[in-house]
């Protein structure tokens, strides 16, 4: 007789998208149904609704909650109703922020159901919040980080649960990606160039794809940039930084470009939705960031087949290994990363030899794999 599969609650309390909320899409996915039947739980929030959306176009029941917001004591009463009525078997929260998720845990204690947390980006919290997370962190089954990084500062917060503290990656549907540039070709790429990088066929473009946002590193970035045309001969610098993304730093980025007079080399991209092709179009990835809890864009740039420069915070390390998978660059150090820049534009080999290297590690973070060291995690 087969065994029935194990319901499993996947809960934010999130009212925003962001990385936690792509990973609980791919986590469930990939999910073997034959074992474990995931339920998405969250808010009503609209921001929401395209999300949700792709989780019931994976036939993954969702229950959304009649709450106000995100701190409404409702949920806490709502969510033991929702345990006992779908027979969760386990809680999986994705705690966004270290203090979220408060209601599932209290909810989880109340009917005894076990509670397994992914912590995505851990800190410290102020001393009224940390009495209760400590509290929360004694009745978790599991605490699963993303990261080496983000594990050790778990550690570092609550020795007292060290043992909890499990590693999983993020992952990538590699499936997916592949699958957009199947019909990507070499026009295709011409076109993008030429239309939107402004580069002719011996232009280097460099591409960035962040928020834009101080932690991002972006204005260290410039600085490089300024430093390394000044370092390269005239006949070395056809280049082209393209940087994809939005956010309330760009007034200052663009105050920025103007005042180093880098108009002729780089570009604000602003949103755009075709990041696939828009990788394959490039010839080098660059993530320069001052704080990154794990650094996802670096697995899909590997994805692409892009050689990437990366700084070495949170858990990039655990994606890219230096000199090898990719270049790692000391944060905030405008000195030091256009070197690393000098170092991947001036030698086509290095370029070659990451890439073919990226697109083979980058096999070990398919999100297939990921969700099987989670279903061990459930049972």
């Amino acid at each position: 007789m087969p065994t029935k599969p194990k319901n499993i609650l996947l809960f934010t309390d999130t009212p925003l998208l962001g990385g936690a909320e792509h990973q609980m899409y791919l986590l469930a996915k990939a999910l073997d149904r034959r074992k474990f039947n995931p339920i998405l739980c969250c808010g009503p929030y609209e921001t929401l609704n395209t999300w949700v959306n792709k989780f019931k176009s994976e036939d993954i029941q969702t229950i959304r909650l009649e709450i106000n917001h995100k701190n409404d004591t409702a949920q806490f009463k709502i969510l033991k109703d929702i345990i006992k009525e779908e027979k969760i078997d386990i809680v999986h929260a994705n705690i966004w922020n270290p203090a979220s998720c408060r209601f599932a845990f209290l909810a989880a204690r109340a009917t005894k159901t076990p509670f397994i947390t992914t912590e995505h980006d851990p800190f410290k919290l102020s001393a009224l919040k940390n009495i209760f997370k400590k509290r929360l962190v004694n009745y978790v089954s599991t605490i699963i980080a993303v990261s080496k990084d983000n594990a050790k500062t778990l550690k570092k917060l609550h020795p007292e649960s060290a043992k909890k503290v499990t590693v999983i990656p993020n992952g990538i549907d590699l499936t997916w990606w592949k699958s957009q540039l199947l019909s990507f070709n070499p026009k295709d790429r011409t076109r993008i160039r030429t239309d939107l990088f402004d580069a002719d066929p011996k232009t280097l473009v460099l591409l960035t794809v962040a928020e834009l946002h101080p932690r991002k590193g972006l204005h260290f970035y410039l600085r490089a940039i300024e430093q390394l045309l000044k370092t390269l001969p005239a006949n070395k610098q056809n280049l082209k930084f393209m940087i994809v993304g939005e956010g309330p730093q760009r007034p200052a980025l663009e105050t920025l470009i103007k005042k180093r007079n880098l108009q002729d080399h780089v570009k604000l991209l602003g949103r755009q939705s075709n990041i696939p092709q828009l990788m394959k179009s490039a010839d080098i990835f660059i993530l320069p960031s001052s704080r990154e809890a794990f650094g996802l864009v670096n697995l899909e740039a590997m994805a692409s087949g892009l050689p990437i420069i990366a700084s070495k915070v949170g858990g990039i390390p655990d994606v890219i290994q230096d000199g090898k998978t990719g270049l790692l660059t000391s944060p905030d150090n405008s000195d030091k990363l256009a070197k690393t820049l000098q170092k991947l534009i001036t030698s086509k080999t290095l370029r070659t030899s990451i890439s073919k290297a990226g697109l083979k590690h980058v096999e070990n973070f398919d999100n297939k794999k990921m969700a099987r060291m989670y279903e061990k995690a459930y049972t």
